[in-house]
């Protein structure tokens, strides 16, 4: 978005307030500066030179969680979430809480194992409790094809950095599932991180740099879809890209849709378990899938599916902002809790590894005994496949 796209943006907004009504930032402090109709309002005064970039002006924006829930809401079509992007550009040097991720940022970009293997190193220091530990052996240690003698096709899998470096058995999970309905299964060693992390932290032009290489790097992947478990990876890839890069990886395809696309799903059967599903925002705002998990959990044997209320809530991850905000990132969550007991359910299920982190956090603040898995963990159990 060039300057003036993004002044035309800004002063398109009504001051209606319809964005805030999903505002999960806005709703859980009930303060109008932390609301999407607030932000834009702010940023509005800061292009027009009416506020000067300070501290508590990049605080305000930097909090924003771009969950995307405002975006559908508003009546003059305002991209909300990207207007955010760009005034955050504009703030980065403001927002001081973020200045080490950002440097950090800069420097893992495109040296993405051993940014995480010195993370690993300070997580056995105890600065960082609440993390998962960082895996001594990353999903993408390498090319690999699981081939099949008779295909029924073939997939690539974008891991994204959560599934790679915290949660590699997912990755594991997903490759055993694909390969038991009889897919050849690519796991191409060389994926940067999509972007996201940079363009929160308002890193745009690294931002552009590590899309562009992606773009490149998944067009020699010949396969018939590039299957991602995390919804903010996917969103970044469908929508960001074009705008950043001049193109996307137009085979990108999330889990959720894959498996009903392909019927994967059909005779999978549990033991008895009662289980309810939080929609992560990106999966739900930004892609627009609710249906196909539950379509997908209903069909497994074994599952007793009890609906939690506002199911479709932020759960208080979105990224940097559970570091930054963690005060405000638990509240919000602590709600999210409250529901998932409230259904009697022994596991809660989703579809995102950052959802998933969030979950497991606020699991064990609560002591509930309550198991969190993503839907693949559910799947991988239910087909008791493996790979040689």
């Amino acid at each position: 978005m060039n300057d003036t796209a993004y002044q035309t943006e800004l002063s398109r907004c009504n001051r209606c307030g319809a964005c805030k009504t999903l505002c999960p930032t806005f709703l859980t402090t009930m303060n109008e500066s932390m609301g999407a109709r607030g932000r834009v309002a702010l940023l509005g005064e800061l292009e027009e030179d009416r506020l000067p970039p300070t501290k508590k002006l990049a605080e305000k924006i930097f909090s924003c969680m771009l969950c995307g829930a405002c975006r559908n809401l508003c009546p003059t079509g305002i991209n909300i979430p990207e207007v955010v992007y760009q005034g955050r550009t504009r703030l980065k040097d403001s927002f001081s809480r973020g200045f080490l991720l950002k440097t950090a940022l800069k420097y893992a970009a495109s040296r993405m194992d051993p940014a995480f293997k010195a993370l690993r190193l300070i997580q056995k220091t105890g600065i960082i409790p609440y993390l998962p530990e960082v895996t001594s052996e990353p999903f993408k240690n390498g090319f690999q094809v699981y081939r099949q003698k008779k295909k029924t096709g073939r997939a690539a899998i974008f891991a994204g950095c959560s599934v790679n470096y915290f949660y590699p058995g997912l990755g594991r999970a997903l490759s055993r599932i694909l390969y038991a309905r009889g897919y050849e299964v690519v796991v191409f060693k060389g994926e940067l991180c999509c972007g996201a992390p940079l363009r929160s932290a308002g890193l745009t032009v690294e931002a552009v740099s590590i899309a562009k290489r992606n773009v490149e790097h998944f067009s020699r992947v010949r396969a018939e879809a590039i299957i991602s478990m995390c919804p903010t990876c996917t969103t970044v890839i469908r929508d960001q890209y074009p705008l950043l890069a001049g193109d996307t990886i137009s085979n990108i395809m999330d889990i959720n849709e894959f498996l009903v696309k392909h019927d994967i799903v059909t005779g999978l059967e549990i033991s008895p378990a009662v289980v309810t599903y939080h929609d992560p925002c990106h999966l739900n705002y930004g892609l627009g899938i609710t249906d196909e998990p539950r379509r997908v959990l209903r069909g497994i044997k074994g599952v007793e599916f009890a609906e939690m209320r506002g199911a479709r809530e932020c759960c208080g991850f979105a990224g940097s902002f559970s570091l930054h905000f963690r005060g405000l990132s638990k509240d919000i969550g602590k709600r999210k809790m409250e529901n998932i007991i409230d259904t009697g359910a022994d596991t809660v299920v989703t579809s995102c590894p950052g959802c998933v982190m969030q979950l497991e956090d606020l699991e064990r603040a609560s002591n509930t005994g309550i198991k969190i898995k993503h839907i693949v963990e559910v799947i991988d159990e239910a087909m008791g496949s493996s790979v040689k």
